[in-house]
């Protein structure tokens, strides 16, 4: 790919639960929307974030309907499909595909450790090649202290080869600054290379980046959309470190289960407060610290 297809800031959105577990599609709607006219560009759909291995694939694909049948437009849509069997990663972005949904965001087989780097290439390979869609636009998922895996610069390097239309990108939420600066410098240019947290967002796009998915836009997307619209004005530094401040207020706590504890608070919704296990909702005492 030459022209980037995926910039600004973009949510991995949270995914809101009644108290059996069940999907609350009515709030996970309002909450895509509020994203969107909060500045956001794309809300990315089950990703870590929207915990998205503590559900079916089955469920996954009625949670993509769902969005889609209530009036989210598949084009403001990144859907994560990534998962430990490649059947089911193929099975997951064959049915985005069905959506009308091009973008999806696959993290590498995370089971094995210490995998050989031809076994990751050949992973992702097998997905491309079973999905048999020239309109599929992939973004590679970087998150090796989660998966284990690292996607390193030659791995890359040999998808994009054999797949230069299709390998749309990369998401790297590794919080390793020297390895998202290589990435901008190596491919950015020739795909999207998206900054896993807006901490990094100025010197990021400053780099070659075209963007961010972040968690935190749950909270704050209009302040993260703000720097990213006004990265060249010369107050352009303090805003980044105002929104990294905000970042780190979060990042003392369990990310997924303090966002939601925010969301319940704002939209006034204690279904917000809900997580799969193993994740488990903030105890009064941090969820006051949170708050203070």
């Amino acid at each position: 790919m030459s022209e980037h297809l995926t910039r600004g800031i973009n949510c991995a959105s949270l995914t809101p639960l009644g108290a059996d577990g069940s999907v609350c599609i009515d709030l996970l709607i309002a909450h895509c929307r509020w994203l969107l006219d909060e500045g956001c560009e794309s809300i990315v759909l089950l990703g870590t974030t929207g915990e998205a291995n503590s559900f079916t694939t089955a469920e996954r694909q009625a949670i993509l309907e769902g969005v889609l049948e209530r009036g989210i437009a598949p084009d403001t849509l990144i859907v994560g499909t990534g998962c430990c069997a490649v059947g089911d990663t193929v099975a997951l972005t064959k049915h985005a595909l069905a959506c009308g949904v091009v973008r999806v965001l696959m993290l590498p087989p995370f089971y094995y450790k210490n995998i050989e780097e031809n076994g990751v290439v050949a992973s992702f390979s097998r997905v491309i090649e079973a999905a048999g869609e020239e309109r599929l636009r992939l973004y590679l998922y970087q998150i090796p202290q989660l998966t284990g895996v690292s996607l390193v610069p030659t791995v890359i390097e040999a998808l994009l080869e054999t797949y230069p239309q299709v390998v749309a990108g990369i998401k790297d939420s590794s919080g390793d600054w020297n390895g998202i600066a290589t990435l901008c410098a190596r491919f950015g240019e020739r795909m999207d290379v998206l900054v896993g947290s807006e901490r990094y967002l100025l010197p990021a796009l400053r780099a070659g980046a075209s963007g961010c998915v972040t968690a935190t836009a749950n909270a704050h997307p209009a302040m993260i959309s703000e720097l990213y619209r006004n990265a060249v004005r010369e107050d352009a530094d303090a805003r980044q470190e105002e929104v990294a401040a905000a970042r780190a207020i979060f990042e003392e706590f369990p990310m997924i289960a303090a966002l939601k504890e925010v969301t319940a608070v704002r939209t006034g919704d204690a279904r917000w407060r809900n997580l799969r296990p193993p994740l488990t909702p903030l105890d009064a005492a941090r969820a006051q610290r949170l708050a203070r």
